[in-house]
C-alpha cells in the first residue's frame, strides 16, 4: 500500500479532476491524503463530494508548500509516497508503473518520469528529461530533472534527510533545494514515459517564479557554484565551463555567458546551442525574460516533432485519460 500525497491551496476549480485521475488508476491499493493548506475557496466541499473511503482530507492553517508536504508525511500511513498536485492529472498507469519499478529496483530512492504540459485540454509540449541517476545529478547544476508533482519516494529516506521544509524565500523551488542538498545521498531515476500531465496556469506560483524570479534560482545555486562543479556534480572540465555559462545565461547576466564559453575556443563550434544562445543574448532583458518564461524552445520542439511516435502517443493517451476521468463518479 502507498500514500498519494496531494497538498492543495485554493484549487477548487481543478482538484476534482486531479482526484478522479487518482481514482482511475489501475493500481488501487493506496490512501489519497489531501492536505488543505488553509484554502479560502470551495476546496473542502469539492473534496467532500467524493465518497471513496481511500480519500483522507485534513485542513490546516496556511504555511506554504514545503511545510505542507512535511505535515502530510507525518500523517501518511505508508512508506512509499506518491506526490500529486491538485491541479494536475495523472496517467492511469502512473502508480502501477512506479510501484513495480520501485519494488524491482530497491536501490532507487526517488522515482519520477517524463511529463506533458497542457492547457485548455491540449498538450503544449513534452518534457523528456534525463533518465539515469548520474545524468539527473549533472543536470541539477542548472535545474531539476525530477517532476516533483509526479515523484515517488521512500518516506523514511526523505525524513531522515530533513524533509522538504526550506526557508520561505525558496518555497517556490523547495523540491530543487532538497534534491541539490541531498544529491550525494539519494538515488534518482526517471521512467522514460509520459505518465503525468502538468497544468499550465498563468497565475500559478511556479509559473510566476519561473518567469520572474530567475534571481532566486541563481541564489539557490550559489553555494554549489562556489566550489568545483567537477566535484559537486561529477562534470568534466568542459562541462563545467558550459554549465557556468548557461547559469549566467538562464538565471544571471546573459552577457556574461560568453566569458565562460569563449574558454572552449574552437570546441565552441561543436555546440550549436551555445552559438544560438550567444546570438540571442543581444535581446533586451524584458524580451529575454518573456521568452524564458514561455518555454519557447520546448514549444517549438514539440510542434516540430508533432507527428513523431512519442508526441502522437502522448496526445492520444491524454485525450483518453480526460474522457475516462469524466466518467469517474464522486
Amino acid at each position: 500500500m502507498i500514500t498519494v500525497l496531494m497538498p492543495t491551496y485554493n484549487c477548487s476549480e481543478f482538484i476534482g479532476d486531479s482526484i478522479r485521475s487518482i481514482l482511475f488508476q489501475t493500481f488501487k491499493d493506496y490512501e489519497l491524503l489531501i492536505i488543505d493548506d488553509g484554502s479560502e475557496d470551495e476546496t473542502e466541499s469539492v473534496v467532500n463530494s467524493f465518497s471513496d473511503n481511500r480519500i483522507k482530507y485534513l485542513k490546516k492553517s496556511h504555511s506554504g508548500l514545503s511545510e505542507t508536504i512535511d505535515y502530510g508525511l507525518r500523517k501518511a500511513s505508508n512508506e512509499l509516497i506518491a506526490r500529486m498536485d491538485a491541479d494536475d492529472i495523472a496517467h492511469p498507469l502512473r502508480l502501477e508503473k512506479h510501484v513495480n519499478f520501485i519494488n524491482t529496483h530497491p536501490g532507487i530512492d526517488v522515482l519520477s518520469n517524463w511529463y506533458a504540459v497542457f492547457k485548455n485540454d491540449s498538450i503544449n509540449y513534452i518534457i523528456n528529461r534525463s533518465i539515469s541517476h548520474n545524468e539527473i545529478v549533472k543536470n541539477l547544476a542548472l535545474h531539476s530533472d525530477i517532476c516533483h508533482p509526479s515523484v515517488m519516494f521512500k518516506k523514511s529516506r526523505i525524513e531522515t534527510l530533513g524533509g522538504f521544509t526550506v526557508i520561505k524565500e525558496f518555497d517556490p523551488f523547495g523540491d530543487y533545494v532538497v534534491w541539490l542538498r541531498n544529491k550525494s545521498k539519494l538515488k534518482f531515476y526517471n521512467l522514460p514515459e509520459v505518465l503525468h500531465y502538468y497544468r499550465a496556469r498563468e497565475n500559478s506560483l511556479s509559473n510566476e517564479a519561473l518567469a520572474n524570479r530567475r534571481d532566486l534560482i541563481f541564489k539557490i545555486q550559489e553555494p554549489y557554484f562556489k566550489n568545483s562543479l567537477v566535484d559537486e556534480f561529477n562534470l568534466s572540465a568542459d562541462e563545467e565551463i558550459i554549465i557556468r555559462g548557461w547559469r549566467e545565461y538562464l538565471y544571471g547576466d546573459p552577457k556574461k555567458s560568453f566569458s565562460y564559453w569563449k574558454e572552449l575556443g574552437i570546441r565552441l563550434f561543436i555546440e550549436p546551442s551555445l552559438i544560438a544562445a550567444t546570438i540571442l543574448r543581444a535581446l533586451t532583458q524584458p524580451i529575454f525574460k518573456n521568452l524564458f518564461g514561455k518555454r519557447i524552445p520546448n514549444r517549438l520542439g514539440y510542434y516540430l516533432k508533432y507527428f513523431f511516435p512519442l508526441e502522437q502517443k502522448t496526445i492520444k493517451e491524454f485525450r483518453e485519460t480526460l474522457n475516462s476521468i469524466k466518467n469517474v463518479h464522486n
